[in-house]
């Protein structure tokens, strides 16, 4: 090898050497200074968020320049709050040696415990002199953090996967993930303002079954299907958050007993409007937001709390038609009618007292389109059906030996059921809003169901219906009993009425009522007597207990003469058959020996 070779190749060596220490040295460095970096970052959030850092797997390559983390726990309280696996770190010049900090980032997996970190009591800027030494004192630099990773966002028992792509500093940032696994999956955009303490939220196609569980455990709805879209401003002040929202839902799919004894399906739901939280109260609170349901447009209000529940609809003018599809089962089979409804709604329940709620509202020109309750203006089979499931058949008609037409039943028994059960029988369409709105409030002063149904409404339940105390069944007997007033005449709905309805365990019909009482038949009954009939109808088993022991009580005698007053006073029982009704006693049947 010549001289001048060797010089060549020393001095090759040389640089190599060089170049290979200088590579070691500068990474030295960079992993001093980003180990210094993370202690005074971990020292930061530990300091201003609570929150405690754990790195592990910390490494750092010059070429190209990368750091690498292997694993990052974030935990408060010895809950894991956040994890973060085999990460790339880059843009490290302008990390270490700008003035304004940005680190980009991804990790492979990541995973956030949500449920967790929501209940963690993070500071949030609450010690403003630590906030100032930290910024000015300290001089920690403007950081931001780019971030893309495949996120696990776990609920409790529920984990949902998310492409995750963060643009974070420590005044806020923005957030957008893509729900992983399905071709269309929805997308959720969330921008915020630590500072100002408030955030935006878009959401786009989000499927509300993969969140079923979640909203099932918060509100006791279970959800089984339905897409959201949605636009939400969200801001915080002392624990209370104000959030102003839009929110579209389109074929929700939901289950809860009070609304409905099976799964309901709404085809659109939009809310829009204001709801206050308060955390610490766990309540929620809104007032006078514009709902539509299915194209309803209505005004809803409505508050949840620990101990207490409540809310109220208001309609527009709705179509009868368009109502009907919101509630449609197998009794609506043929469906057509004219006519609107302006509709208000209100339920409300207090602790574990049971639910009340009714329906008033005004109904305008409704009008039969079908023939479809034509067959009850001729006789017809009547299917009852028992609590256990078992099933009874009755004829109404003259084939059946216990009809009674119209004609043989009483006056005085006629009016003595409309008195008792509903007054404004022969003037209201079906339903009475008078009554409904009366019922409510006394529901909602006494904790006590108080139906408010008009014989229409008992009749659509007992012809249609099964017993379920839902809200939805209670709106289905509205619409029944609306189609039924504009379908049959007031005496025809009556004559059914009173050859279908029980008045004592397994007796149906006035005329095995009027001789399992008294034994007579209908024609031969006393006002006192009707009117005693007519007491029991809404609870023939409950009152049974009278008719068992052959005593009827003070107060219960007091309830009859009520009857009579009201029936005298309305010119429908003479004063002199009134008072000769205050003469006398119920004399119950002996029963027939065997």
């Amino acid at each position: 090898m010549s001289t001048k070779l060797k010089k060549i190749t020393a001095a090759v060596i040389f640089l190599l050497v060089s170049a290979a220490v200088a590579i070691f040295a500068l990474e030295k460095v960079s992993k001093g200074k980003i180990d210094g970096f993370s202690s005074k970052a971990t020292a930061l959030i530990k300091a201003k968020y609570g929150i405690d850092t754990e790195i592990s797997g910390l490494d750092v390559s010059f070429f190209p320049p990368r750091i690498f983390v292997k694993k990052a726990v974030f935990s408060h309280g010895g809950n894991e709050l956040a994890v973060l696996e085999k990460c790339s770190l880059g843009n490290l010049r302008k990390m270490l040696f700008s003035d304004k900090k940005k680190l980009k980032t991804t990790c492979i997996n990541s995973r956030i415990h949500a449920d967790k970190a929501l209940k963690a009591p993070i500071l949030l800027n609450k010690d403003e002199k630590l906030e100032k030494e930290t910024n000015e004192n300290r001089g920690v630099p403007d950081f931001s953090i780019e971030f893309k990773s495949d996120t696990d966002f776990v609920f409790g028992s529920v984990t949902q996967s998310f492409s995750t792509n963060l643009d974070l500093s420590r005044s806020g940032g923005k957030a957008l993930f893509k729900e992983l696994g399905e071709a269309n999956g929805g997308t959720a955009e969330i921008r915020f303002s630590l500072k100002d303490k408030s955030a935006s939220v878009r959401l786009d196609g989000i499927d509300l079954n993969d969140f079923h569980e979640i909203i099932k455990n918060k509100t006791s709805f279970d959800v089984s299907a339905g897409k959201i879209s949605s636009f939400s401003e969200i801001s915080e002040e002392k624990g209370k958050f104000l959030l102003k929202n839009d929110m579209t839902i389109h074929d929700l799919t939901f289950f809860h007993p009070l609304i409905d004894s099976q799964p309901f399906t709404l085809p659109l739901f939009r809310f829009k409007g204001d709801v206050a939280f308060d955390k610490d109260e766990k309540s929620a609170e809104t007032k006078e937001a514009e709902l539509s349901l299915g194209g309803i447009n209505a005004v809803f209000s409505g508050s949840y709390s620990k101990t207490s529940k409540e809310f109220s609809i208001k309609t527009e003018s709705a179509n009868l038609n368009k109502l009907e599809t919101l509630i449609h089962d197998e009794a609506f089979e043929g469906y057509l009618f004219g006519g609107t409804l302006e509709l208000f709604a209100e339920y409300s329940q207090e602790g574990d007292e049971p639910p009340v709620f009714s329906i008033i509202g005004n109904l305008i020109e409704p009008k039969q389109l079908s023939e479809r309750m034509d067959y009850l203006k001729l006789p017809f089979e009547y299917i009852w059906t028992n609590e256990d499931g078992s099933t009874r058949k009755i004829f109404v008609g003259e084939r059946n030996p216990y009809f009674t037409p119209m004609a043989l039943i009483p006056d005085h028994l006629i009016w003595a059921v409309v008195v008792s059960e509903d007054a404004g029988f022969f003037v209201h369409k079906g339903v009475d809003f008078q009554e409904l709105d009366a019922a409510v409030k006394d529901n909602i002063k006494t904790h006590r169901m108080r139906g408010g149904s008009t014989i229409t409404q008992q009749l659509a339940k007992n012809l249609f219906l099964n017993r379920d105390k839902t809200l939805l069944r209670k709106f289905r007997e509205v619409l029944l009993a609306i189609e039924l007033d504009a379908a049959l005449s007031k005496e025809r709905l009556l004559e059914i009425y009173f050859n279908i309805i029980e008045w004592a365990p397994g007796i149906f019909g006035i005329s095995q009522a009027a001789y399992y009482y008294f034994g007579k038949q209908p024609y031969q009954l006393t006002p006192l007597e009707s009117a005693y009939l007519a007491s029991v109808i809404p609870g023939p088993a409950k009152y049974h207990y009278m008719f068992l022991s052959k005593n009827v009580t003070e107060n219960w005698y007091k309830s009859l003469y009520r009857i009579l007053s009201i029936m005298n006073e309305t010119s429908h029982l003479s004063t002199d058959d009134y008072f000769e009704a205050l003469e006398q006693s119920i004399v119950f049947r002996e029963p027939e020996e065997n």
